[in-house]
């Protein structure tokens, strides 16, 4: 596995960590986003742990490599859901930017361990 793959790997595991256990603190800000989903507020933890499986699919993939690639491949896909929530709620752009910005490091993380 290449370095670049790796440190994709790694820092993209640490944010999904630590946005998946932000989710289970159950903030308002991320609450009120889900109700405006129309989804009930345990909703939250649900999203939280997919993040954390994700990271920890990441971490798994230094050594079995296809995990890797599948975790960052479902976090891509989370990631691209949670655009199009964003947008379908009107949201601006500074709304969305965090999820913007996870789905790009998503997605360098994919691209990187195709290729290493």
């Amino acid at each position: 596995m290449g370095s670049a793959a790796v440190f994709f790997s790694v820092v993209t595991a640490l944010v999904m960590l630590a946005s998946g256990a932000y989710d289970f603190t159950m903030p308002q800000k991320v609450l009120n986003l889900v109700d405006r989903l129309g989804h009930r507020p345990n909703f939250v933890r649900t999203l939280g742990l997919v993040k954390v499986l994700g990271g920890l699919g990441l971490l798994v993939g230094l050594v079995i490599g296809p995990l890797g690639i599948l975790a960052a491949l479902g976090l891509v896909a989370y990631f691209i859901l949670a655009i199009r929530a964003h947008a379908k709620l009107g949201d601006s752009g500074a709304e969305t930017l965090p999820a913007a910005a996870m789905f790009i490091l998503s997605a360098l993380t994919l691209i990187t361990n195709l290729f290493a």
